[in-house]
């Protein structure tokens, strides 16, 4: 398997109307399967407290691997990115079009519309959003 390629990073268009993307189970799937390609590539250590958490998470478990990582813990590596696109734009050497389809700040996203439809997401984060109420 080589290791990324010479083309420009892809987006794909989220696909935020399939209920599929809200399914927790198939969504921590896809995560566990980030999370261990991020795991065993490791360049993004210096990015956002995302990265340093997964690590510590998976370094700090029983198997030393990502199933030694609860899917509970999964939402202290989702909360710690702030989706400044870095990984995205100029580390990751898995992004498309490499077949491994890596694009982590769109599964931080999805993370969060999980959580958002199982209404998991604190009343004054919601409103922080509510940018005509706060004025922000």
């Amino acid at each position: 398997m080589k290791e990324g390629c010479l083309e420009a990073p892809t987006r794909h268009v989220i696909q935020w109307e399939d209920p599929d993307f809200v399914d927790r189970a198939k969504t921590e799937a896809e995560m566990a399967r980030v999370f261990d390609i991020c795991h065993t590539c490791r360049r993004c250590f210096n990015l956002c407290d995302s990265f340093p958490r997964l690590f510590d998470l998976i370094d700090s478990s029983k198997t030393g691997e990502v199933d030694g990582v609860a899917p509970a813990d999964y939402h202290k590596v989702a909360d710690a990115c702030t989706l400044c696109d870095m990984c995205f734009m100029t580390k990751c050497p898995y992004v498309p079009p490499h077949e491994f389809n890596v694009d982590f700040p769109h599964l931080m996203l999805r993370y969060r519309a999980v959580e958002l439809k199982e209404q998991q997401v604190p009343w004054q984060h919601r409103q922080l959003v509510e940018t005509t109420a706060t004025g922000i």
